[in-house]
């Protein structure tokens, strides 16, 4: 008998949605919460997932509790193909770039992930020790944003951030102990940027803030001395996004 292929359990309803709208898996079965089935969010579901001929399955709560193996499936989770990488080269034809180095919580990756969506930052890059892939946890936290990213993983960071010199690219390290304003560094527009962010523990790996074109804080004025990474990555990439974005 032939094994099954691999396949990833996405959960809640705007990542449901998006996964249908991306087209970037394959959707094998739909299960629902069998309670569920006048709640208007989850009829316009069902309509898109009948349209694209997906197996519905109704089933008890505890059911998607166990597919899931979480509770926050909001009565939806999808069986779908993994999510699909692509080559680090690939990429290197887009605008605007983020290496995400050294954040190992998948809630943080996903918040940074639904920021880089919103401001145009459309390809990603994960190193392939010191960050999550796509799972479905760090799908649930971009809100199902990650569907529409281009993303790569299998280098290191460090390897990420040379391909990207050689390529012409500015590179903006955000750390905390930066000295550019943040705003410079983005004035004016280069034509390709590659931003790196790191987490709250470890953060920018030395190598790329050696390497880095600028290394840069976020101006603060209250008393708490530091911000959370995917705040922090959203406002730099709100301040740096591409001309053409703003």
């Amino acid at each position: 008998m032939a094994s099954r292929s691999p396949s990833d359990h996405i959960y809640g309803l705007n990542p449901a949605f998006e996964v249908l709208r991306a087209r970037g898996r394959d959707v094998r079965v739909a299960y629902l919460n069998a309670s569920s089935r006048k709640n208007p969010r989850v009829g316009k579901l069902t309509a898109i997932l009948e349209k694209a001929g997906v197996r519905l399955e109704w089933v008890e709560r505890g059911k998607l509790d166990q597919v899931a193996q979480t509770r926050e499936h909001q009565g939806v989770v999808l069986e779908a193909t993994p999510f699909r990488y692509e080559a680090h080269e690939d990429l290197l034809e887009l605008p605007r770039l983020v290496l995400v180095d050294n954040v190992e919580d998948p809630h943080n990756l996903g918040a940074i992930l639904r920021s880089a969506e919103v401001f145009g930052f459309s390809g990603v890059m994960l190193p392939r020790r010191g960050v999550p892939g796509v799972l479905p946890s760090v799908v649930k936290a971009s809100a199902g944003a990650c569907e529409h990213l281009r993303v790569a993983q299998g280098r290191s960071a460090n390897q990420y951030v040379r391909a990207a010199l050689e390529a012409a690219y500015t590179v903006v390290a955000l750390d905390a102990a930066g000295t550019a304003d943040l705003s410079l560094a983005g004035s004016p527009a280069p034509d390709r940027l590659l931003l790196v962010v790191g987490g709250e523990g470890r953060g920018v790996g030395q190598f790329i803030l050696n390497e880095a074109t600028h290394v840069v804080s976020i101006p603060q004025h209250g008393r708490v001395n530091s911000l959370n990474a995917s705040v922090a990555a959203g406002i730099a990439m709100f301040a740096l996004r591409s001309p053409s974005d703003q």
